[in-house]
């Protein structure tokens, strides 16, 4: 809820202790015991609380029947005339109120004086009382201006009450209006039993006053101000306790709490450094208001605790909120290689530090020191510039997990206020985290396609990866077995026209995490269960090839045993067989896929894959280059579709021969290559990257063939030798 800047007046309100110091300067003012006018001067910047202060005063003292507390805003005047005429006026009327009983009341003379002084003229390069009188007789040779305040003066001691004027805000007036103001005060109003209280910042109004006296403003203060105040420094815990509670009463109102890490991260850095940069009650307002504004834009969408640290730069140092803004690279990057590109410039580590260093430059020395040990709090990659610390994987995505200010996908969500076009909405998206990650969507398929359809799906897919360890292991069973479900609406190819780690890989790497982190029993019967519904084929097959136990050249850890992996392997194999041909799977699956699917069958039954294969070969000639397709490395260019893509095969390896030969009776293979595209062995590969026509793919195979053969029969040889 947005506060209002207003002053308070009851004691009960005071949170910066000041009601003591009001009350004493009231009671100064309630015990001065000689009749002439005396002036008591408040002075403190603006926002550090004068207003509330004077009327601390005003409370005091209108509890005492002598006292008459009359309220000028010299805020309400064009020109000096109506200055005199105003001031005048409202002091008449008060005191023809609270003085009652007078035959002639004062607020009568009050108005005739002022009559008579505005009629003299203005009071512009008159100085000094002499001067003031002269000018006034010199107009009017026939009143006696004496004469009018006299009866004023005698007025007011008959009346046993002392008048207080009380004026605030005297700084927020121009220079011309200032020196009007004090010269009223010191020249025209200096009546008995009247005192002036003023409140004002003294350097602006010393500043004001200096053309008006050759020794300087501060010297003509002094003539003025009998009693000079400075307000009290609010005491460093009641701003902490105002500030704080401020803010915990915004998280309060938008159903924010924090977790008991976040409150260790906030509070001592609240302490260490916020708080020493609050320097007035206003500006601690201004801060709540500021978070208020931010919250129900961003809740759910960003940090809290780093919205409040990058609010507070917002109102406290906005050049520096700025330079953050526009510079944001130069807090976000890792700096885990020598240099980075911005745009068309390489900056350096050293460059970037350079550019916060001289931001920094701005500020006085204690502050700059306090702002960077701040700054790399709330932006930890500074220590690296700073520090030359190092950043771990393990950091950048607990950033990003925790939606972190320091991590570039959430930075600019702190200075936008809203979820950028393009990006998904943390709400929207832990909501569904939410719902995919406590319950089976097996028979409710619909449902969950439904809550992902509107969402990015690369965002949806890396934001899954990088949320990984803050995951259970049953939340994690659930979120494999439902996002298996779904694998067809995340593209096989990334914007850049890549198919590695592209989202469709991405979640399959995602749900072999989630299969490795659970005990070994549970994590076959998971494996399994993903076989059976992993949609569609292409997705079931490529979380298999993932959790394979020598998927990526055996880097990644074995999860499984042999026994334990071929259960899984046959689980897929025989839902593939069940559910169609082999020709409807040729056509419904990748070219690897397909020669996963007959090694898995290799396994599985030996013999009867052979002879399974040889009747589909036989069945129809395109069967054959369907077989060594599948058989043959597969090289992809960019985009397109699995269909419309540019892909080619590229290679015929003696590894893809020996993985044929144990599906396939390789003989009747070879002679069925021969009859259909003659002998084309003589064909000599220069590369294993260009692409090849169907029979150079065929003598290529040939040629394998021949030198196997060839080396075998040797081998025989030498063996009955």
């Amino acid at each position: 809820m947005i506060k209002t800047d207003l002053p308070v007046s009851k004691r009960e309100d005071d949170a910066f202790q000041r009601y003591p110091y009001a009350n004493r300067i009231a009671t100064v003012i309630k015990e001065y015991e000689k009749s002439d006018s005396f002036v008591v001067g408040v002075y403190g910047k603006w926002g550090e609380g004068k207003t509330s202060v004077l009327n601390f005063i005003k409370g005091e003292l209108n509890l005492d029947s002598n006292i008459v507390v009359i309220n000028f805003n010299p805020w309400l005047f064009r020109d000096e005339d109506q200055l005199l005429k105003t001031f005048f006026s409202v002091l008449a009327n008060g005191l023809n109120v609270s003085i009652e009983g007078k035959k002639e009341k004062i607020g009568k003379k009050l108005l005739d004086y002022a009559d008579a002084i505005g009629a003299a003229g203005s009071l512009v390069g008159v100085s000094g009382v002499k001067g003031f009188l002269q000018h006034l007789g010199n107009k009017f040779s026939t009143i006696s201006i004496e004469d009018y305040k006299g009866k004023i003066n005698q007025g007011l001691e008959n009346s046993g009450k002392r008048v207080v004027v009380v004026m605030d805000d005297i700084d927020r007036l121009s220079n011309s209006e200032v020196q009007s103001i004090f010269r009223l005060v010191k020249l025209v109003a200096d009546f008995k039993n009247t005192a002036y209280l003023l409140s004002f910042d003294d350097e602006l109004v010393a500043s004001a006053l200096d053309s008006l006296y050759s020794k300087g403003g501060y010297d003509y203060l002094e003539k003025i101000i009998q009693l000079p105040l400075p307000l009290p420094r609010a005491q460093l815990s009641a701003v902490r306790s105002y500030s704080l509670s401020n803010i915990l009463n915004e998280f309060k109102s938008h159903s924010i709490e924090l977790e008991e890490s976040e409150m260790d991260r906030f509070i001592p850095a609240f302490d260490q450094y916020l708080l020493s940069f609050i320097s007035t009650p206003r500006v601690a307002v201004r801060y709540a208001n500021s978070i208020s504004f931010a919250l129900p834009l961003l809740k759910g969408e960003v940090n809290i605790v780093d919205l409040v640290f990058i609010e507070g730069v917002k109102v406290i140092f906005p050049r520096l909120y700025d330079f953050i803004k526009y510079n944001g690279t130069f807090f976000t990057k890792t700096y885990n290689s020598h240099s980075f590109s911005r745009g068309k410039e390489v900056q350096t580590q050293e460059e970037a530090k350079k550019h916060v260093e001289d931001h920094l430059e701005l500020y006085p020395t204690l502050i700059r020191e306090r702002l960077q040990r701040y700054l790399k709090v709330v932006f930890p990659q500074l220590t690296i510039l700073f520090d030359n610390d190092a950043i771990s994987d393990y950091e950048t995505k607990d950033w990003y997990a925790k939606k972190r200010i320091c991590s570039a996908r959430y930075f600019d969500r702190y200075f936008t206020y809203v979820v950028l076009e393009g990006e998904v909405s943390d709400v929207s998206f832990d909501g569904i985290l939410d719902q995919i990650k406590e319950m089976d969507f097996l028979n409710k398929r619909d449902d969950l396609v439904q809550l992902i359809s509107e969402m990015d799906k690369a965002e949806v897919a890396l934001k899954i990866q990088l949320l990984e360890d803050s995951f259970t292991k049953d939340q994690k069973k659930y979120l494999a077995l439902n996002l298996s479900l779904i694998g067809d609406i995340f593209p096989e190819i990334d914007s850049g026209g890549f198919r590695i780690m592209a989202p469709f890989q991405q979640i399959a790497y995602f749900i072999q995490k989630c299969v490795e982190d659970q005990g070994p029993e549970n994590r076959v019967l998971l494996a399994v269960e993903l076989m059976k519904r992993a949609t569609p084929l292409n997705f079931a097959f490529e979380i298999w090839r993932i959790i394979h136990p020598k998927s990526d050249g055996g880097s990644r850890p074995n999860i499984f045993t042999d026994s334990d992996f071929r259960q899984v392997s046959k689980v897929l194999y025989e839902r593939c067989r069940n559910e169609l041909s082999l020709d409807q799977l040729y056509e419904s699956i990748e070219d690897p896929h397909f020669r996963y699917l007959l090694e898995i069958g290799s396994q599985v039954n030996p013999i009867g894959i052979k002879n399974e294969i040889k009747d589909w070969l036989q069945s129809n000639d395109e069967n054959f280059i369907k077989l060594l397709y599948a058989f043959s490395q597969t090289t992809h260019s960019f985009g397109g579709s699995k269909k419309g893509r540019n892909t080619y095969k590229s290679n015929f390896s003696e590894a893809f021969y020996n993985l044929l030969k144990n599906v396939v009776d390789i003989d009747f293979f070879y002679s069925m290559s021969v009859e259909l595209f003659g002998d084309q062995s003589d064909f000599e590969p220069t590369s294993d990257r260009d692409a090849l026509t169907d029979e150079q793919l065929v003598g290529w195979f040939q040629r394998v063939h021949l030198d196997k053969n060839i080396g075998e029969l040797n081998q025989d040889d030498i063996s009955n030798d």
